[in-house]
């Protein structure tokens, strides 16, 4: 059936929904998920095609319909089960459709035009007297087409949109839109083949004597069929071989599309054993069910570190794939992403892909690209793979479900789309008749009551592999500590002396120090002021190296450490605390021939890097693994026999409901790290709050008795998970003018909620000022999801205008993971 009108969504800025009259030679090419380019305003600008009609939309008459100017792609690149799942999140988190489905789109695919401005073949040869209009031509006179953007640059606004409209009137100038290139495309590389019409017998024979090498060329394509362009010349048949024989028309020349294969590097190297314990065993089994029954299962993995569980996954994706169904592995981290990578490819070999940002845009776009023709069936990758164009969906597994990576948090409140991938797998699980697996040591408390709830099925794996122990904990208390240098000491004597006996044994450490740089903020010891940032308001963190600085960790700002205090001008500066810099120079003081891998943002900014790190440690190329919290998630050496926490009371008390909870996992997490081995493993916390119950129950691996704890105080206040939440901010340069709307807008939702929830706020964000922006917010809190999904619906707009009208920026942050 031909199509006569297509609606098309538009991503941010524009982010809406047109209508446009589909051309005649288009109709029949026209899907659901089709990218095309679209006329808007002055401008031409990438859709994606979300619904097709015969008719045209009420109220809009075929005469004023604009035309679809061209279509992008020779297949739909989003499915219909795509485009309603992007339609449900942009529902449940307030944001525009187009950002969804921006996200689910391949990186560098949407074209822009710009419009371009350029002198008349047959301009008047009298000049305009208006000023503006004569600059505009005094800049084009110069020789070069300028975009609009640039004018306005040299120019300046004033004027100049009226100035164009009537130069192009009176034949100046021409305006038209020219298209920016495409950041990525389909990669083609040069083949050549036996040409269908040559006799190659008779050619061999003939050329076999006069010309030996073209011989062997012809021999080796008939051997082993065509091969690429390059390939040959590396191997000694030159270019002026080929086209001799080509000339002959022995042979001809093809382009074949190459895939940009991110896993070339990668061995299909040792896998983990196949054979399953009794507890394994047990907790695949609903899952295989589940699998071939082609029924929606939710189910929440609770394995104690070092029990299997991935082992779990890799079988329960073997199922899948048994069925002809695919499967999406999510990780919260990059670093687990490769460590996930090299143990699926060692059984799936090349079915298995890897999406995540630090990859090209050419290796995920052609990543993309095989997962949407069914080439690819096995998916791994952080967050946003849960939108990969998978077919047939058979398995998602959410490892370390408990991970806040898997929450879209924008500080800034730039990013339109606030989404968990978790709860969206959830769903597209549901949609699609899914077996959705969170597996973690440290459940959420959303998802440990949801068992309670008998909304998932619960799994447990209670014992590491071979009733391997679980590491013995110590915690010293610090003040305990002498000081070293008029300073706290870094190491305590119980950490120090297992740190020796275990680099004398040639057994592996790692070391979690939850802040990165030399040290966390420099004071003053004259006034007492930290040095700020001054767009943000938070404390600078000095680094050390490579070079001398500090640096704000917020918005990137850097700038020399100076000697002189800006508040008071004096030089008694003194650096505080202690990041991961300044405890990798204390390991290289204080063991001499230390080799230690450092890991934080600061050394895996680049592609490749956690890969490289972890292998590095995996090779045994150093004894210590130093880092941030990246340190403490799923990664598996059993080497290590140590987990040295350097300070545990870093977080613990920040003012965020979910601090305890994730001050918990954290350090169970990363004890976890020790004794997967053969050898018992050992972790030494260090803290200046030994008798904190978070602690003592992270120390004693005691999951149930920090729940229950946890709960009873989230029940007494109506948080999650007895209570939904919604975070309203607002962000502006002018502290005033954001205050007053605030306000505003708090009252105003105050006096819709008709008992459905509580408003508190308005108040300043925790970080207050960020980016140059001052932040304020409100918190909607409420025991009913679908109430307060409601009652923000209906007020959404009217805050959204008032913000507007205001000058100030606002966002809503659905199911907020941090008060920050």
């Amino acid at each position: 059936m031909s199509h006569s009108y297509a609606e098309v969504s538009l991503p941010p800025p524009i982010a809406r929904e047109l209508s446009y009259a589909v051309p005649e030679a288009l109709e029949w090419e026209i899907e659901l998920g089709t990218l095309v380019l679209v006329p808007v305003a002055r401008q031409m600008q990438t859709g994606v095609v979300i619904a097709l009609h015969s008719h045209p939309p009420d109220g809009l008459k075929a005469e004023q319909m604009r035309p679809i100017a061209q279509i992008l792609d020779s297949e739909p690149l989003l499915a219909p089960e795509l485009i309603e799942l992007c339609r449900w999140m942009a529902d449940y988190y307030f944001s525009p459709l187009g950002s969804a489905l921006a996200a689910a789109l391949p990186p560098g695919v949407q074209l822009t035009s710009r419009r371009q401005v350029q002198l008349s073949e047959d301009q008047p040869a009298d000049r305009p007297a208006d000023d503006v209009e004569r600059r505009v031509l005094e800049q084009l006179d110069l020789g070069r087409p300028l975009q609009v953007t640039t004018l306005r640059r040299r120019l300046g606004r004033d004027g100049l949109e009226g100035a164009l409209q009537r130069l192009k009137r009176g034949g100046y100038v021409d305006v038209r839109p020219v298209l920016k290139t495409p950041k990525v495309k389909t990669l083609h590389e040069q083949y050549v083949r036996l040409a269908s019409s040559a006799d190659v017998s008779a050619a061999l024979e003939e050329i076999q004597r006069r010309a030996p090498r073209q011989a062997a060329c012809l021999s080796l394509l008939v051997e082993c069929g065509p091969a690429a362009k390059k390939t040959l010349v590396d191997q000694g048949f030159g270019y002026p071989i080929l086209k001799s024989l080509e000339g002959r028309g022995l042979i001809e020349t093809f382009a074949s599309e190459v895939a940009r294969d991110p896993l070339a590097h990668i061995d299909n190297g040792d896998g983990l054993n196949m054979e399953l314990s009794a507890d394994q065993q047990r907790v695949l089994e609903p899952i295989c069910t589940a699998l071939d029954e082609g029924t929606f299962c939710p189910a929440l993995l609770h394995g104690v570190t070092g029990s299997g569980k991935t082992l779990v996954y890799i079988r329960a994706a073997a199922r899948a794939l048994e069925q002809g169904r695919s499967s999406i592995i999510l990780v919260p981290e990059i670093a687990l992403a490769w460590q996930m990578v090299r143990l699926f490819k060692a059984h799936f070999g090349d079915q298995v892909a890897v999406l995540h940002s630090q990859l090209s845009s050419g290796e995920r776009y052609d990543t993309w690209r095989r997962l949407r023709r069914g080439r690819l069936r096995l998916v791994i990758g952080a967050r946003s793979a849960i939108l990969a164009p998978v077919q047939n969906l058979g398995l998602i597994v959410v490892d370390e479900e408990h991970d806040a990576s898997y929450k879209q948090e924008d500080l800034e409140g730039s990013h339109p789309l606030m989404y968990n991938a978790r709860d969206v797998a959830l769903v597209r699980g549901q949609r699609q008749n899914a077996v959705v697996v969170l597996g973690s040591a440290t459940p959420s408390l959303e998802s440990y009551h949801n068992v309670q709830e008998q909304k998932y099925r619960l799994l447990q794996l209670p014992r590491r592999i071979d009733d391997r122990p679980l590491p013995s904990v110590e915690v010293v208390d610090m003040r305990q500590e002498p000081f070293q240098k008029k300073q706290r000491a870094l190491f305590s004597h119980a950490l120090r002396t297992r740190m020796h006996a275990r680099l004398e044994r040639g057994e592996k450490i790692v070391l979690l120090q939850n802040r990165r740089g030399f040290a966390p903020f420099v004071s003053c010891s004259s006034c007492g002021e930290a040095v700020e940032c001054d767009d943000c308001r938070v404390s600078l963190t000095y680094h050390r190296k490579p070079e001398s600085y500090l640096r704000c960790h917020y918005c990137d700002h850097a700038r020399p450490l100076s000697k002189i205090c800006p508040s008071c001008g004096s030089a008694e500066l003194r650096f505080e605390g202690a990041g991961t810099q300044r405890v990798e120079e204390a390991l290289l003081e204080q063991f001499p021939g230390i080799r230690v891998i450092r890991m934080d943002v600061d050394t895996t900014g680049w592609k490749g890097a956690h890969d490289e790190l972890v292998e590095s440690f995996r090779r045994g190329e150093a004894d210590v693994l130093l880092g941030t919290q990246m340190v403490a998630k799923g990664l598996d050496f059993p080497e290590v026999t140590l987990v040295g926490v350097i300070s545990a009371d870093t977080g613990m008390h920040l003012p965020d409901f979910r601090a305890s909870e994730r001050s918990f996992q954290l350090l169970t997490q990363v004890a976890g790290r020790s004794g997967r081995g053969l050898i018992a493993g050992e972790v030494v916390i260090q803290t200046l709050l030994p008798e904190d119950p978070v602690l003592r129950n992270a120390a004693r691996q005691d999951y149930e008795t920090f729940v229950v704890q946890e709960l009873e105080q989230r029940r007494e206040v109506g948080f999650p998970p007895f209570g939904r939440l919604v975070v309203f901010r607002w962000r502006g340069q002018d502290e005033d003018q954001v205050t007053r709307v605030a306000h505003a807008g708090t009252q105003h939702l105050g006096s819709h909620l008709k008992g459905c929830g509580q408003v508190l706020g308005p108040a300043p964000a925790p970080l207050a000022q960020l980016h140059g922006h001052h932040r304020w917010q409100a918190l909607l809190s409420g025991p009913s999801p679908r109430d307060l999904h409601a009652l923000t619906a209906r007020v959404l707009p009217d805050l959204r205008a008032t913000a507007r009208q205001g000058a100030v920026a606002m966002t809503v942050n659905v199911d907020p993971l941090t008060m920050m």
